[in-house]
C-alpha cells in the first residue's frame, strides 16, 4: 500500500506493541515511538496480563509471548486476610510481570523489526507530521485533553485514595489484607511479579487518609520522589503482612483513580489507544491487558485498510464492546473498594464472598460449583448469622431466599416479595380471584405479598374484601400481607384497620435537587401509618449521586420508614449492569442509613438476587416463588424450612 508513516505518542505497552505488530504485518510502514521519559525511569512495580491476552500473544506473536512468560510469574490463587483469618480462592490464572521487564521486552522486540524509538523526547501533537498519530500517552493523555471536544471525553476521579508501593517478599499468590487503626480502614493489594518481589498497593477512603495526617504536603520525599511519611506509616500498619520488611517506593504518592471514557476514539488522523481511550479500575487488573489487546486490533486494521479513517472505525467497532463490558465490571469493583470500610465488621467468609461476587462475574450459585469448600464456609456463616438474627434454629444449605428475616421487630418467613395489582373492580369473582392469587403466593413461598393499589381509584376499594384477604394470609400462612397505596392519610389508617402489616408508598424520583427534602405530604402520611412495617419505593435515575439517595432515605427513616424498595426509572428493565448498580446502592443504604432494602422488579435473575442476600446487600427481593419450594407451608411449619426461591 506504499510507504506510510505512523507516530506513537507514548512508549508504554500499547505504543510499543502496536509499533512491533504493525511493522511485522506490513514492513512498508515507517513507525516512530516518542517517549518523554528515559527507558530507566519506569514508574511502578508489577502489572498483570490476563490468560486470554497471553493466549492471543502465543498465536499472534509467539516470540514476544515466550519472553513475557519467562520474565513473569503465573498466578497461584488468591488469599483474603481479615481478622487474622485467611480465606483462599483459586487457582487463579494470569501472568504478573515487572513493568520495567515488560517494557524491556517490548522495546527490544520493537527495535528488532525496525521501529524508531526516541526516548527522552517529548512530542507535541502540532509538531508531528504523519499519516497516523496514535495517542498512547496514558490516562493523563495530553493528546486526548487537547482534542477533548472531538473525542467526547468523560473524565472524573474516584473517591478512594491509593498509593503504589512494592516489597521484597515471598507470596504464594495475590493477597488482599484488610486492617483498621484509630483513623479508619485500610486495604493492601499485594501480588508477586518476580521471585521475591511483590507489588504492594494500599488504598483507603479520603476521610481516613486525612485523619491519619497523610494529606499534609509531601515532606520528606525520598530520592525518587516517594512520600516517605506515608511509606513509614504503612510499614507500621502492615508490619505483619510485610513480615517486618520495609516498603519500596518508586515516585510513590497518593492519588485518586482516574475514570476515562470517550464517545469517539478517533478524529482526523489521530486515534486513541489503551488508557488514553479508556480506563478500568486497577482492582480488576486489566489496564495493560486492554492496552495490548487494543494494539492487536488496531495494528491489524491499519495493515488491512488503505484509508486510516476506515481502519479507525473497524478498530473501534471491534474493541468497544469488549472494553465497555470490562469497564462495567471494573466500575462495580471500584465502587466495592471505595466502600470497603463499611464492611470491616463482617465475618471473613462474608467479606470474601462479597469481594468475589462484587463484579457479577461470580454468584452464590456458581461459587457452589467452583469451590464447594469455600461455599460451605459461606453457607455456614450465613445460616449462623440468620439463625442468631431471627432467634430460630436453621439448617445449613437452605436456599438463602427461603430463609427468614427480621425487619423492624417483625420476622418474615422468607425473603421473597411478590407485588401484584388486585383483580379489576368490575371483574366477576373479584374477591375469590384475589384470595387465590395472593393467598396462593403466600402458601407457595412468598414471605410478603403486596397488593398494588397505587393506581386504583379510592372509591372502588372494597375494604371488607381486602380485610378478608389480609385475614386469609395471616391465618393460613406465616407470610405478611401488605398494600402499596397512594399518598393518603385516610387510606393509610384504613389499611391498618383492615389487618395489613405492611404499607408502602411511592416517593418521587430521587435526584440531586429533589432528594434534599422528601415531599411534606408523604412524610405526614408515613407518620400517620400504624402498620408495623412502613416502606417507600424509590425510583433511582442513572447518574443520581449516592449521597443524595442516602440523604433522602435518612429523612424518610426519621418519618418512620423501615424498608426501602429500590426501582429503576420506568421503561428501563433490569440488566446485569443495572442489577449491580442497584444492589450496590442498596448496600450503601443499609450501611449508611440503617434501613432494610428490597431489590428486584420481578424480572431480575434469581441467581443475582440470591447473591445480593448472602452478600448483605439486600434484605428482601422481588421475585416469583419457584418450584425449588417443594413443601407447602401451613401455620404449623417451621421458619427456615425449604421454600421458594
Amino acid at each position: 500500500m506504499g510507504n506510510r508513516t505512523l507516530v506513537s505518542l507514548g512508549g508504554g505497552p500499547a505504543g510499543l506493541f502496536l509499533a512491533r505488530l504493525l511493522r511485522r504485518a506490513d514492513p512498508s510502514w515507517h513507525v516512530t515511538v516518542y517517549e518523554r521519559d528515559a527507558p530507566s525511569s519506569t514508574f511502578g512495580f508489577g502489572i498483570g496480563l490476563a490468560d486470554r491476552t497471553i493466549a492471543a500473544l502465543a498465536e499472534i506473536d509467539p516470540e514476544t509471548q515466550r519472553r513475557i512468560v519467562e520474565a513473569g510469574v503465573v498466578g497461584h490463587g488468591i488469599s483474603l486476610r481479615h481478622r487474622a483469618t485467611d480465606v483462599r480462592w483459586g487457582p487463579r490464572g494470569g501472568t504478573a510481570i515487572a513493568r520495567a521487564a515488560l517494557l524491556d521486552v517490548l522495546r527490544e522486540q520493537a527495535l528488532a523489526v525496525g521501529v524508531t524509538l526516541k526516548y527522552g523526547t517529548p512530542a507535541e501533537l502540532g509538531e508531528i507530521g504523519a499519516d497516523v498519530i496514535v495517542a498512547a500517552d496514558g490516562a493523563n493523555s495530553a493528546t486526548r485533553t487537547a482534542l477533548s471536544h472531538e473525542f467526547g471525553v468523560t473524565d472524573g476521579l474516584g473517591r478512594a485514595k491509593y498509593i503504589w508501593l512494592g516489597a521484597e517478599l515471598e507470596l504464594a499468590g495475590m493477597t488482599f489484607s484488610f486492617v483498621a487503626d484509630e483513623h479508619g480502614a485500610w486495604a493492601a493489594h499485594a501480588y508477586p511479579y518476580a521471585p521475591g518481589m511483590v507489588t504492594f498497593l494500599v488504598e483507603t477512603d479520603e476521610d481516613t487518609w486525612r485523619r491519619a495526617g497523610l494529606d499534609r504536603p509531601y515532606a520528606p520525599l525520598g530520592p525518587d520522589g516517594t512520600d516517605l511519611r506515608s511509606k513509614e506509616y504503612l510499614e507500621r500498619l502492615f508490619a505483619a503482612d510485610l513480615e517486618g520488611r520495609p516498603l519500596l517506593g518508586n515516585r510513590s504518592r497518593w492519588a485518586n483513580f482516574r475514570n476515562v471514557d470517550c464517545a469517539r476514539w478517533s478524529t482526523g488522523k489521530v486515534v486513541l489507544i489503551g488508557d488514553a481511550a479508556h480506563t478500568a479500575h486497577f482492582s480488576v487488573g486489566s489496564g495493560t491487558t486492554l492496552a495490548m489487546e487494543d494494539a492487536v486490533v488496531l495494528a491489524r486494521c491499519l495493515a488491512a485498510e488503505s484509508d486510516p479513517a476506515t481502519a479507525f472505525a473497524r478498530y473501534e467497532a471491534e474493541r468497544r464492546p469488549a472494553v465497555e463490558h470490562l469497564q462495567t465490571r471494573a466500575m462495580a469493583s471500584q465502587i466495592w473498594w471505595e466502600t470497603f470500610g463499611q464492611r470491616m465488621d463482617r465475618a471473613p467468609s462474608q467479606l470474601a464472598f462479597q469481594w468475589l461476587t462484587r463484579t457479577g462475574a461470580l454468584s452464590y450459585d456458581r461459587l457452589r460449583a467452583a469451590d464447594p469448600g469455600l461455599a460451605r464456609d459461606v453457607e455456614r456463616w450465613f445460616t449462623e448469622a440468620t439463625s442468631a438474627e431471627v432467634e430460630l434454629p436453621l439448617s445449613t444449605g437452605a436456599d438463602p431466599l427461603c430463609t427468614p428475616v427480621r425487619i423492624a421487630g417483625r420476622t418474615l418467613p422468607t425473603r421473597v416479595v411478590v407485588t401484584r395489582p388486585p383483580a379489576p373492580a368490575d371483574s366477576a369473582g373479584r374477591h375469590e380471584r384475589d384470595l387465590a392469587l395472593f393467598g396462593g403466593l403466600a402458601l407457595a413461598g412468598a414471605g410478603l405479598v403486596v397488593a398494588d393499589l397505587a393506581a386504583v381509584p379510592a372509591d372502588t376499594l372494597d375494604w371488607t374484601a381486602l380485610s378478608g384477604l389480609a385475614d386469609f394470609v395471616t391465618t393460613h400462612t406465616e407470610a405478611l400481607a401488605g398494600l402499596r397505596l397512594p399518598t393518603d392519610t385516610t387510606l393509610a389508617k384504613a389499611a391498618a384497620e383492615a389487618g395489613f402489616g405492611y404499607v408502602e408508598y411511592t416517593c418521587p424520583d430521587v435526584s440531586e435537587t429533589s432528594a434534599q427534602t422528601s415531599p411534606m405530604d408523604l412524610a405526614t402520611v408515613i407518620r400517620a401509618t400504624a402498620t408495623p412495617l412502613r416502606g417507600v419505593a424509590l425510583t433511582v435515575r442513572a447518574g443520581t449521586a449516592t449521597a443524595a439517595v442516602v440523604a433522602c432515605v435518612r429523612e424518610l427513616k426519621a418519618a418512620g420508614v423501615n424498608l426501602v424498595r429500590l426501582l429503576h426509572t420506568a421503561g428501563q428493565p433490569e440488566t446485569p449492569t443495572s442489577e449491580l448498580a442497584l444492589t450496590a446502592l442498596a448496600e450503601e443504604i443499609r450501611a449508611l442509613a440503617g434501613v432494610a432494602t428490597l431489590v428486584g422488579d420481578g424480572s431480575a435473575r434469581t441467581e443475582h438476587l440470591r447473591t445480593a442476600v448472602v452478600a448483605g446487600q439486600a434484605d428482601l427481593v422481588e421475585c416469583w416463588p419457584t418450584t425449588s419450594a417443594a413443601t407447602d407451608r401451613g401455620p404449623a411449619s417451621q421458619p427456615g424450612s425449604p421454600r421458594s426461591g
